[in-house]
């Protein structure tokens, strides 16, 4: 890997360390990361490099930057994979006592990007990406209805499965209604989001804001998969912070009744579930186990999911008076 290091970009490497999930090297007082990015293509990648450079240019901290190869490529190939080497700033001690702020900041920053995107756009795709996976799971379910489910994994997905279709087919109402019923502010426009923004994203020991983990969506989307994550990682955190986030993300940047009910269609969208029985499907032998306890916790704590949800919607009438967020008949019973 150093001798294509230094065959492409002209950097001499003198040693690899691990930093985070990465491998990475350092040079002049700065950190460089090794970021494997077979799985974006081209176009991707160069939309994701303006995108950075504009955040650089209205001075973002801790965005980090592609670092083009001697041909000025955004990557190099290195036994049929590639990878992009990207260059974290400087300064990289994150001080995040308010995150939903800093959130709220990054977003009203990127709602200015000036140029019009398309390979990393997913505004206004929810419902079109929602029915896609629901479909292609069901058809999977019912394949393994059919040949009777072999392992614990299997028994627990089959039996779970109608349950969380439901669920699904409710959130993709529930967007469909939300698009019909309230007008889009200001506010409601595309942005830069993250596939998954949780509470490690921007770490606070070595932060790096990566770009290569961008998408441009609704700022909704961001607010919604971290009070997700927090409900998994670290449920009290989550009564006794997760209002709050949500509470300091409103205050910097006010949100829309639009934003409020679209944060609750994605909430109600159970992508924690698909996602788990995808990756056991994809992963290797080895990490199946991973995925089982995965699963197991998410099947134990689907009541408390519901109350988590019916809460959303009751703190939402108290503390707006103006918003009120339909509830989903069969959870309020």
């Amino acid at each position: 890997m150093k001798k294509t290091i230094f065959e492409e970009y002209g950097i001499k490497v003198q040693e690899m360390t691990k930093l985070g999930n990465y491998d990475s090297f350092y040079l002049h007082q700065t950190h460089f990361l090794l970021i494997p990015v077979s799985h974006i293509d081209e176009e991707e990648l160069y939309e994701l490099y303006q995108l950075s450079q504009f955040m650089l240019e209205k001075r973002e901290p801790y965005i980090s930057s592609f670092v083009l190869t001697k041909k000025n490529h955004m990557f190099f190939e290195k036994d049929e994979a590639k990878y992009a080497i990207i260059k974290c700033s400087s300064y990289t001690q994150g001080r995040f006592n308010q995150i939903g702020r800093e959130l709220a900041r990054f977003h009203q920053k990127a709602r200015s990007y000036p140029y019009q995107v398309s390979k990393t756009q997913r505004i206004g795709q929810w419902k079109f990406l929602w029915e896609k996976r629901l479909d292609q799971l069901e058809s999977f379910w019912m394949g393994r209805v059919h040949n009777q489910p072999l392992n614990q994994f299997e028994k627990m997905f089959v039996e779970s499965f109608p349950y969380y279709l439901g669920l699904a087919e409710n959130a993709i109402q529930y967007l469909v209604d939300t698009e019909l019923d309230e007008e889009p502010q200001p506010i409601d426009s595309g942005t830069i989001c993250h596939h998954r923004f949780n509470s490690t994203t921007w770490n606070p020991t070595m932060c790096v804001k990566l770009p290569t983990e961008w998408v441009f969506d609704h700022g909704s989307r961001d607010i919604a998969e971290y009070m997700r994550h927090l409900f998994f990682e670290n449920h009290e955190e989550l009564k006794i912070n997760g209002f709050s986030f949500l509470e300091d993300y409103d205050r910097t940047t006010p949100l829309s009744a639009f934003s409020w009910r679209l944060i609750y269609s994605r909430l109600l969208f159970p992508i924690h579930y698909f996602e788990c029985v995808e990756n056991y499907y994809l992963s290797q032998e080895e990490d199946k186990p991973f995925f089982e306890g995965e699963m197991n916790e998410i099947l134990k704590n689907s009541s408390q999911y519901e109350s988590f949800l019916r809460g959303y919607s009751s703190m939402l009438s108290i503390k707006t008076k103006r918003i009120v967020v339909p509830t989903v008949e069969w959870m309020s019973s």
